[in-house]
This record gives C-alpha cells, sequence and structure tokens, in this order.
C-alpha cells in the first residue's frame, strides 16, 4: 500500500479495500496512478498539484479525472453527473456518510485489566507455525484499523496455511474470518434485511493448553459458518470465489430455506480458576453487554464459573446457555437466575447413575465390586458428581462395596499414591475418577498418572471431565512397554456425545448429528469433534431456532429482553423441542434439559493405525 493511500485510511478513516471494490464493479479498471489520483484528490490536492506529483503533464490528469475517475464516482453515488464532477467535497461527504458504509470503525477495545475479549482483534490459540502466527498477527492489525476486507484476506490466507500444516483448521480463525465477512458484506446484509446477533462465548483458554477452548469453538465455528453462509447466499459466495476453500454442500445441509440471521461472536477467555480473585470476566462481559449490542453467552465450561456469572447475567437480562456445567445445584437456581439459565449437557444425577448402572452391568454374575473414588474437595462439579454417586448406591449397592476415597485430586500425587496402594492391598477392580473442570491445575496431571495403572482386572471409569485427548497419548506411552497393548487395564467415561453415535434417544438415525460429523471432518480432520464440540453446536442451534420462530411470526428484530422473554416462552412455557446433534432438544422450567443424553465410552487400541482412541461402548 502507498504511503498516500495509508494517508486516506488515517487522516479521513475512508475503507479504500472497499471502495477500490466498488469503483471497478465495471470497466475500466483503476490502474495504481488512478487510486493515487482518488487518493490526493481526497486529501485536498487541486489537478495541478497532483500532475506535480507525478512528475507528468496536467492534462493527463485532468483526462484519467473526467474519463474514468468521475463517471466512475458518478455511478457509484447515482446523481447528476454535472454536480458531482470535481466535487471532491462532495464526494468525501458521501464516503464519510455512516450508512454508505465507506467509514472505517474501528474495532472496540474490549481488552481491559482482568478481561480478554476478541472479535478479531486478538488470537488465543497460536500455532506452532511461524507463518501461520505471521498472518494471524497482520489480519488483527487489519481488523483494529477496521479495515475489515483486508482482515478477512489475511484470516483466510491463515486458515489455508493451518490446513496445510496441520490437516486441520484453527476454529478461532474460523470465528474471525466470519466476522470480518459480516463487517464487509455490512452493505449486502442491510438490503437484503438480514439481522446480525452478537453472542459471547466464554471457553477456557488456560486449560489443558487449550484444548478444551479448541473442541467447544470448533462447535461454534461450524455453526455460525453454516448460517452465515445460508444469510448471504452459498452461490453469491462462490462467485466471489473468496470463500471457495471453506464451502460445499454439507455448510447448507443444516437448513432447508435461507436464513434471516446472522451470528457475530465474540470470544471471551475465562481464567477459570478457582482461587483468582481477580477474575471479573462475567462483570465484565455483563457491563460490556449494551456497547457491543450483545444478545446472549454461550458458557461458562466449569460449573463453578457457571454458578458465579449468573448472578451477573440475570441482572442484565442477558441469556446464559450452556453447554458443559453439569452439576446438580445449577438445578436448583433462584428463579431470576432460572430465567437467564438453558443446560444442555446432562446433569451429574443422571450420568453418574449411567456410569454407574453401566460398571454394574458388566460385573453381572462376576464377584462383589470393591470401587474407590477420587474427586477434587474444592471443586463443586467433583463433589456433585461423587455425591450422585453415593445417591445412586443407596438405591443399587447389592454388589458394590466402596472400600475408600480420597478428596485430594488436586493435591499432591504422594498422598493419591499412598491411597492408591491401600486399594491395590485391599484389591479393588474398579476407580471412579471425578476431575474437576481445570480450576486446579494439578487435578488434570494426577489423572494422567492415575490413568497410567498397570493393575490387571481393574477398571478406571471416569466423568466427561476424564474425556480428553491426553488420555489416549497417556496410554500410547505405556503401550510402548507391552507386547500387546490390548491387556492394558480398560478406561471408560460417560459423556453426552461421541461421533460415532448414530442414534439419539429413539430408533432413527440423527441426519444432523450426521451431517455434523461430515462437515467437521472437512473442517478439522477425522474424529475431531467431541462432546464439548456437539453441545456448544446445540447451543448455537436453540438459540437460532428460537429467533427464526419469532422471526417468522413478528418479522421483526429482537434486543436481548425481548430475546429471553422469547427463548422463555419458547422452550420452557411453551414445551417446545428441536432436533440437535445431540438429540432431542427440550427443556423443563428451571433450564435442565429433559431426558438429556448419555454414552458411554471407552478407550480402544486401533492395531491397524496403531493408536489409541475413544469409541462407543454397547449398553
Amino acid at each position: 500500500m502507498s504511503q498516500n493511500q495509508q494517508r486516506v485510511i488515517e487522516r479521513l478513516g475512508i475503507d479504500l479495500d472497499r471502495l477500490w471494490i466498488d469503483l471497478d464493479r465495471e470497466s475500466p479498471f483503476l490502474n495504481e496512478q488512478d487510486r493515487e489520483i482518488v487518493c490526493l484528490s481526497l486529501l485536498g490536492y487541486v489537478p495541478q498539484q497532483i500532475a506535480q506529483e507525478f512528475e507528468c503533464r496536467g492534462h493527463k490528469v485532468r483526462d484519467r479525472l473526467s474519463n474514468v475517475i468521475y463517471p466512475k464516482f458518478v455511478a457509484l453515488m447515482q446523481d447528476d453527473p454535472e454536480q458531482k464532477a470535481g466535487n471532491w467535497t462532495r464526494i468525501l461527504n458521501f464516503l464519510l456518510h455512516p450508512e454508505r458504509g465507506y467509514k472505517l470503525s474501528p474495532a472496540p477495545q474490549l481488552n481491559s485489566d482482568n478481561f480478554q475479549a476478541s472479535l478479531g482483534s486478538q488470537i488465543f490459540l497460536y500455532p506452532s507455525d511461524r507463518t501461520i502466527v505471521q498472518a494471524q498477527v497482520t489480519a488483527t492489525q487489519f481488523y483494529q484499523q477496521g479495515r475489515y476486507y483486508q482482515a478477512l484476506l489475511c484470516f483466510l490466507k491463515a486458515w489455508e496455511l493451518e490446513k496445510q500444516y496441520d490437516n486441520r483448521g484453527n476454529p478461532e480463525t474460523l470465528i474471525y474470518l466470519n466476522n470480518c465477512l459480516l463487517e464487509s458484506e455490512r452493505k449486502r446484509l442491510e438490503e437484503r434485511q438480514i439481522k446480525v446477533y452478537t453472542l459471547a462465548v466464554v471457553v477456557p483458554f488456560y486449560h489443558n493448553s487449550g484444548q478444551v477452548a479448541a473442541e467447544i469453538l470448533r462447535g461454534i465455528a461450524q455453526f455460525q459458518l453454516q448460517i452465515n453462509s445460508s444469510s448471504l447466499e452459498l452461490n453469491y459466495l462462490q462467485k466471489n470465489k473468496l470463500l471457495a476453500p471453506l464451502l460445499s454442500p454439507n455448510c447448507l445441509s443444516l437448513l432447508s430455506s435461507k436464513s434471516q440471521i446472522a451470528f457475530r461472536i465474540l470470544i471471551v477467555n475465562d481464567p477459570n480458576h478457582l482461587y483468582d480473585p481477580y477474575n471479573q470476566t462475567a462483570e465484565k462481559l455483563a457491563a460490556l453487554a449494551d456497547s457491543i449490542h450483545l444478545s446472549a453467552i454461550l458458557g461458562h465450561y466449569s460449573s463453578e464459573m457457571t454458578q458465579k456469572a449468573l448472578s451477573f447475567y440475570a441482572k442484565k437480562g442477558l441469556l446464559l446457555i450452556n453447554g458443559s456445567s453439569t452439576s446438580d445445584e445449577l438445578s436448583e437456581l433462584p428463579l431470576r437466575e432460572q430465567l437467564s439459565f438453558f443446560r444442555l449437557t446432562t446433569p451429574d444425577a443422571i450420568a453418574a447413575e449411567r456410569l454407574m448402572e453401566y460398571i454394574q452391568k458388566q460385573a453381572s454374575g462376576q464377584e462383589r465390586l470393591r470401587v474407590g473414588i477420587i474427586y477434587n474437595k474444592n471443586s463443586l462439579y467433583s463433589t456433585s458428581y461423587r455425591h450422585a454417586i453415593w445417591r445412586y448406591l443407596q438405591r443399587n449397592s447389592s454388589n458394590i462395596q466402596i472400600l475408600a476415597e480420597c478428596d485430594r485430586l488436586s493435591g499432591s500425587y504422594y498422598q493419591i499414591q499412598d491411597y492408591l496402594d491401600t486399594l491395590r492391598q485391599e484389591k479393588a477392580n474398579v476407580i471412579i475418577v471425578i476431575p474437576d473442570g481445570g480450576i486446579e491445575p494439578r487435578s488434570l496431571h494426577n489423572v494422567a498418572l492415575i490413568s497410567r495403572l498397570n493393575w490387571t482386572d481393574c477398571l478406571i471409569a471416569g466423568s466427561a471431565t476424564f474425556y480428553h485427548d491426553n488420555i489416549l497419548q497417556w496410554l500410547h506411552e505405556q503401550s510402548r512397554f507391552y507386547s500387546n497393548p490390548t491387556l492394558m487395564n480398560q478406561i471408560i467415561a460417560c459423556v453426552p456425545w461421541h461421533w460415532q453415535s448414530q442414534k439419539q434417544n429413539d430408533c432413527n438415525v440423527n441426519s444432523i448429528a450426521q451431517q455434523f460429523c461430515q462437515l467437521g471432518t472437512e473442517l478439522w480432520g477425522e474424529e475431531s469433534l467431541t462432546w464439548r464440540s456437539a453441545t456448544a453446536f446445540d447451543s448455537l442451534l436453540m438459540v437460532w431456532k428460537g429467533l427464526e420462530n419469532h422471526h417468522c411470526l413478528h418479522k421483526e428484530p429482537l434486543d436481548r429482553l425481548t430475546l429471553l422473554e422469547a427463548l422463555d416462552r419458547y422452550y420452557k412455557r411453551q414445551g417446545s423441542s428441536i432436533r440437535g446433534v445431540t438429540g432431542n432438544i427440550q427443556f423443563s422450567p428451571n433450564g435442565d434439559r429433559t431426558h438429556p443424553p448419555s454414552e458411554i465410552v471407552g478407550t480402544q487400541y486401533d492395531e491397524r493405525h496403531k493408536r489409541w482412541k475413544w469409541v462407543c461402548l454397547p449398553f
């Protein structure tokens, strides 16, 4: 970009990238000298000065102005040629009018002390490849300036490089790419009366090296791509050729008609730390709601952070759609917080019962089960799950004996080792592990050591927080010491959904889940979608369905308070249900999902690919 073009952007705040595109819709096209003439004219230079600047004869500059540049502006402004020719003050006023879309609107400065959020101005998931990082950083710089088209091109470049480098895309990049597309196509969206809603997704980037955040964002990015592709029309985007590498028939397979809704996604980092006195994520986000026109929030990940955040959101009339917090305490919220809360995942009472039923069934006809339980007493979620297991045992304890418990999963491993030695001496044949949601960093490390136990005929069973790729990596490391890895002790977990699931809650094949996996394979690689991705996808799906229902009836957009009332009426009072990736989605008045899904998964060695993976277990 030339110095003069940079001066126009910095001094006048005009989106030159968009201006060149609109001026060149018909031939003859502007050459580089024409663009310099336009820039100098906008900066107040007269033709004689411009001629001197180019060291050429003045009449040639005037010829280009009269024969090429002025006619293009006349066509762009759709007005009387005589009034516009040479009147750069009127041209400048036209370009600076907010409704024309040429005035740059720099991205809002969202970050502050104890708060990190981004619509495209900051990267959280940095790749290891320097070239990709450079493309991402350049994109964020353009986004900060309000140059959304250039930011879009750079995010697209980063996406293509990521696919080449790792054979999978980065969901954060795809979300920002979609946000840039909405900004650069703002005028077209307004013409088609598409309503853009801003939603925030709050994820823990510091937990497990960002893996949990990436899993959630895959579901969010995938739905955003499908909805926004529908709103902007797939044919238009394909003709534009800008998003060709991203688009496939699977992008629109979810929808039967064109959508009048598009989603802008704000990514928010949740420190997710139990003892962090400076964690003001929910408070700051609620305070920003008006300035960024926030409609709803998707998150938080852990039950502890969700419980803390709810009061701030309820006071502002903000919806909180949750896809991962399972504590039973969230089923007994105060009334005001119930109105703001929807939970798509499976509460502990149901998941723990399902896990125990599976364990009992597998041991049917065998010796008495001798069980140990390891949990984190400081975690709302971990203690809730442990209580749910005990409630189950009070009703079904005929062949189960709890040998002992260890409540220090987040503590020193030497303490856990002493406990495990006791279990070994007492010949335990089941160990139930309930990791917290990352609120204390040592828990996951201790889970790694537990998962490596070399016990013959001892089942290690875990909650949904036990489901991580880390488990597979740890097993892979251990399997090097086995001539036959299949002889290693089995690990199972109870989760809301698994990519192998073909049926949910009835006998029919779930076509939405199939489409979800097909597009997910294109975007992220095979088997990269987890239960966290699926519940995140369904969170956006239920908001969209509620919005579509309202738009069909009333035709006007919703503010956040009206959205809260509309979704409360549609899902809780009317009892409406929708079909999602994780099955039938319906809610009780307290915000819990009725008949939530659950799957038993286990680790299995893939002899062909020489690796471990999670698979669905029949039950």
